[in-house]
């Protein structure tokens, strides 16, 4: 009975250095927090989810059109969500096994937008070039860049991007 009660004392006693250290904690917690949100914040802003769809159109008309080049179609497809898994990467199709133990309270949201345009080739390379360095979370399926019509100096760029962002279901 000794030993217990000596035991139970020790458990105690580690309970209470423990709770005695954790305000001493609660700056290095806060920091943390602090930091987290800020990255958090970056990845919201690259994120194009309903509420960014108008904007991600109209930077893409505007950006198409910089320096004459002409717009043929800008098509934005409805969002499609799946769920997302710890460790997931967009561009792969979870495995059904993989579902049911790795999944996060968070579902991975994609959109297509198909954009053709017509320019001269120095535009359509400057074009790409600006796509590219938008920050969005975007990925590139496809890219078709062939001649426009007989004897014109034009490039027709047929151009398709999936856009994401993680959302809450």
């Amino acid at each position: 009975e000794y030993l217990a009660i000596r035991s139970e004392r020790a458990d105690l006693d580690e309970h209470l250095l423990q709770a005695s250290e954790a305000p001493s904690l609660l700056a290095g917690y806060e920091a943390a927090a602090t930091a987290k949100e800020a990255q958090l914040a970056v990845l919201r802003a690259r994120e194009v989810d309903e509420s960014h769809v108008a904007e991600l159109r109209s930077w893409l008309v505007s950006a198409a059109r910089e320096s004459g080049r002409r717009v043929r179609r800008v098509d934005l497809g409805s969002a499609t969500a799946r769920p997302w898994q710890t460790d997931d990467s967009p561009l792969k199709t979870p495995t059904e096994t993989s579902k049911k133990k790795n999944r996060t309270p968070f579902d991975l949201q994609s959109r297509t937008v198909t954009l053709s345009i017509t320019g001269s080739n120095d535009e359509v390379r400057t074009l790409l070039k600006k796509i590219d360095a938008d920050r969005r979370l975007k990925h590139a399926r496809l890219v078709d860049l062939r001649p426009g019509n007989r004897g014109s100096r034009q490039l027709q760029l047929d151009l398709s991007l999936r856009y994401f962002a993680l959302v809450r279901p």
